[in-house]
């Protein structure tokens, strides 16, 4: 147990900690990205890496985890364990220290993925209540990580949310109950009801929930991501078998009542074997990009025209994120890659490669 005058010092450590950009000695516009990686099987680490790929902070973890959450003035990065998650470990990369673990509420589980506001007063967690399935949103105070509020996800399954303004959440409740005791077995595939909920962080009100038709109710929405134009894409991964012939991507607005899936052709389709990882749009929202780690490659969407641009491939790829250039997208890969594509351009390069790492699944870009 920590000594009062260690909690002192630790909550002292969260309050004060430097922005990001005094926390750089280089010119700004410096760019980071955070990301956890593994070693071996018992071997886990959160990291920071520069532009040229190079790992410039590192710190062990207890267990794998899934993706980063970082902090927007502060230099403060967190990272959440993987689902079925028990913990949400914070670092003060300035001081090297850990300095803030966050548990779920009681009997419930995180979900891999959270935020902070954009004033960074408030950490918003995706929670699972197990005994029953409920999906729950939680803002939490910060730095103390207490509950000021709470929200059902109106799904079960709340894997990813984003922002779609400051008063809008909007949820990828993946549909699929699942209970720790289990590991990963799905409690409800007959009855899945997967959607896409906007909600209002005001009162908690659903201001639109799209779902698939119910021949595709087994299609569990995971990740998203939204563009400055308001566009929210959605990556799903399909419960059901591999040759049924499944959409795995959609286009969603708060103001439509369908989903627009996206076209793809059959040959690339079938390589994801029903598996979307990451979803990301590109600095401008023009273009999205979907990894799937199972596929092997990244695939590319002209948001606005809907139109399928062809594929980056790479073997286990999942992270990946937009760089500060139009178009151009950072990857990164279980077998140590980190690559930049844009498949505007036609343009690929391979940033460097680290032999024994194993990048997780996500990653995020830190602006100093």
């Amino acid at each position: 147990m920590l000594s009062r005058r260690s909690f002192l010092t630790l909550s002292g450590a969260l309050i004060t900690a430097p922005s990001w950009g005094a926390l750089s000695q280089q010119k700004t516009g410096q760019i980071l990205y955070a990301s956890a990686y593994s070693l071996s099987k018992q071997a886990h680490f959160f990291a920071l890496f520069d532009d040229q790929g190079d790992i410039i902070w590192t710190a062990p973890l207890t267990n794998r985890a899934h993706a980063p959450v970082v902090h927007p003035n502060q230099s403060i990065v967190g990272i959440v364990s993987r689902r079925p998650g028990f913990f949400m470990d914070f670092f003060d990369v300035s001081s090297n220290q850990k300095i803030k673990r966050i548990k779920p509420s009681k009997d419930h589980h995180f979900y891999g993925h959270a935020l902070f506001t954009e004033d960074g007063k408030r950490l918003i967690t995706q929670e699972s209540h197990y005994p029953t399935g409920a999906g729950k949103i939680f803002i939490r105070d910060w730095p103390t990580g207490n509950i000021v509020q709470s929200f059902s996800s109106n799904g079960i399954g709340p894997h990813e949310s984003v922002f779609l303004n400051e008063q809008v959440l909007v949820i990828a409740n993946g549909g699929m109950m699942t209970h720790p005791d289990e590991d990963r077995n799905v409690l409800n595939l007959d009855t899945m009801q997967p959607n896409v909920t906007y909600l209002s962080l005001k009162d908690g009100q659903v201001l639109n929930q799209v779902s698939h038709n119910n021949a595709l109710h087994q299609l569990s929405i995971r990740h998203l991501d939204v563009n400055p134009q308001g566009i929210v894409a959605l990556g799903f991964q399909y419960q059901g078998d591999i040759w049924d012939q499944v959409p795995l991507v959609a286009l969603s607005r708060v103001d439509q009542p369908t989903l627009e899936y996206l076209p793809i052709p059959e040959d690339i389709r079938v390589r994801f074997k029903q598996y979307c990882g990451s979803v990301c749009f590109d600095k401008t929202g023009d273009v999205l990009a979907i990894s799937t780690p199972r596929g092997g490659l990244v695939a590319y969407w002209h948001a606005h025209s809907k139109t399928f641009l062809g594929v980056e491939n790479c073997r286990d790829v999942c992270g990946l994120v937009a760089t500060d250039r139009p178009y151009e997208f950072l990857l990164t890969s279980g077998t140590g890659v980190q690559l930049k594509s844009n498949p505007i351009k036609n343009h690929t390069k391979v940033v460097k490669k680290h032999a024994r790492i194993q990048w997780d699944n996500h990653l995020r870009q830190i602006n100093l």
